[in-house]
């Protein structure tokens, strides 16, 4: 059984009223075996591809097509790419082999997700729109999404 809770200063509170029917239905004083996560957080998410979305319609048209970038998923596989967040394995034919990272809900937890959010911030202000402020760049996702 999953339950969304939230932290207060007394313990775990169940947040909807179908997560509190659940804990009801757990005995006082049995043992249960808890996991914790921090679930997404969808505007999060949302802002995220914003920052994708404007760092593709602003790439300098020279880096582009230099890195073959046609679409917001191409930059989004050149930030996994840039941050390191790939394996590549070669295949029996000895051809490199390049496979990207999950950013879905499922594959990273909410401070995971910042944390990549951020790295790519810093990327974007450092190699692909140079000269931007880091402020006007939050400020063009926040009216973007």
């Amino acid at each position: 059984m999953d339950i969304f809770c939230k932290v207060t200063p007394y313990g775990l509170v169940p947040l909807y009223d179908s997560d509190l029917e659940a804990k009801k239905r757990l005995r006082v004083g049995s043992v249960v075996k808890c996991k914790v996560s921090n679930p997404r957080n969808y505007e999060f998410h949302k802002k995220f591809f914003a920052l994708v979305r404007l760092t593709f319609d602003n790439l300098p048209s020279r880096l582009a097509e230099y890195w073959k970038i046609k679409n917001e998923d191409d930059m989004l596989r050149r930030f996994k790419r840039d941050l390191g967040y790939f394996s590549s394995t070669y295949n029996e034919r000895g051809e490199k082999e390049i496979e990207y990272g999950s950013i879905s809900f499922a594959a990273m937890e909410q401070y995971e997700f910042e944390r990549f959010y951020n790295q790519c911030i810093d990327l974007v202000l450092d190699k692909y729109i140079k000269g931007l402020d880091k402020q006007d760049l939050i400020t063009e996702i926040e009216n973007f999404k």
